[in-house]
């Protein structure tokens, strides 16, 4: 049965409003092919890298960005520098249609059963030096038993993260010491450490069992190549109480740290768990830092494009699960 009030025919004449006679009017000139081109585009900034990444040869990617400049009467994008740089148009159309189309993909994609055995490719993660001695190869192995034919790619990421890359799709999450990230990008609490002083086992300050901010100014500190001339968490903690502690010599891996203080009269900084890990093998020590100094989050951030991804939330389950494993033990 049909109520009078849904009808707005009036003599004979269609007196609905426009927007229900020709629903989404700009979107009926665009298709769904052109919206993944388009979002690609945004997220790679090159039509070679859009081109691999949708399986489609460089001239059809170009010939769909000549449509779309055509159907918005707009460049979408101009070339500084050999790459792609947005225009204002294209970057309003990104952030309402980048989600739109994450949403459909969640949709769409949530009867289809994951199968992490079938994966192939490249997963990659932005690890902190000190995270990654722990979870590099725990993670790895637990992800490929799972995905045999999967690649597992640890990438540096350290101090002030800013997480560029996970919205561009070359990082799948990062994991470190990073301050709340902002948001666009979603993070879980991992653990919570505390960082401490390591020195050679034969270092006059092994026989201290903790460190005064007065002892900060005269020990000579080690730090990871990355930290040379930026703000960390130290700098920041003891710029607010006018203290110091001067880092007068850097390593390109951090790897070399152990080696490094057994032959030399420096001292680093490291969460606990790295501390005792490395306490393993190596003759050192660790000595309590001044409270300012101590805690240390462990967070992993993914890009809110990625919160329903079901590949991205089998990474994120399956590193908590490890991280779990290694806290607990």
């Amino acid at each position: 049965m049909i109520y009078s009030h849904n009808l707005h025919i009036i003599n004979g004449m269609d007196n609905s409003p426009s927007h229900l006679k020709n629903p989404y009017p700009a979107l009926r000139r665009l298709s769904l092919s052109l919206l993944l081109t388009f979002d690609s585009l945004m997220q790679t900034l090159s039509v070679t890298e859009s081109a691999q990444r949708l399986h489609k040869s460089q001239p059809a990617v170009s010939r769909e960005l000549g449509r779309l400049r055509d159907l918005l009467n707009d460049p979408l994008f101009v070339v500084v520098k050999k790459r792609l740089v947005p225009t204002e148009r294209a970057l309003a159309l990104h952030r309402a249609s980048h989600q739109a189309l994450a949403a459909l993909e969640a949709a769409a994609g949530s009867g289809q059963p994951f199968n992490p055995a079938s994966l192939t490719g490249v997963i990659s993660i932005g690890a902190a030096a000190h995270i990654e001695l722990l979870l590099a190869a725990p993670l790895t192995l637990a992800l490929q038993k799972a995905a045999p034919h999967l690649t597992v790619r640890f990438q540096p990421v350290h101090g002030d993260f800013v997480p560029d890359d996970l919205d561009s799709d070359t990082m799948d999450l990062a994991i470190g010491l990073f301050q709340t990230p902002g948001s666009k990008f979603r993070h879980w609490m991992l653990f919570e450490d505390e960082r401490v002083c390591v020195v050679s086992s034969a270092h006059p300050l092994s026989r201290h069992d903790e460190l005064t901010l007065d002892d900060l100014g005269k020990i000579k500190w080690l730090a990871f190549s990355h930290m040379y001339g930026q703000q960390t968490n130290f700098t920041r903690a003891l710029d607010d109480i006018d203290s110091h502690m001067p880092f007068t010599a850097y390593v390109s891996n951090f790897g070399m740290a152990p080696h490094f203080l057994l032959e030399s009269d420096y001292a680093t900084t490291m969460p606990k768990r790295i501390a005792e890990k490395y306490q393993r093998y190596f003759d050192l020590t660790q000595i309590r830092l001044p409270e300012v100094l101590r805690h240390a989050s462990m967070k992993m951030v993914w890009s809110e494009k990625n919160e329903y991804s079901k590949l991205n939330q089998w990474l994120r389950n399956t590193t908590q699960a490890i991280i779990a494993d290694i806290v607990a033990s």
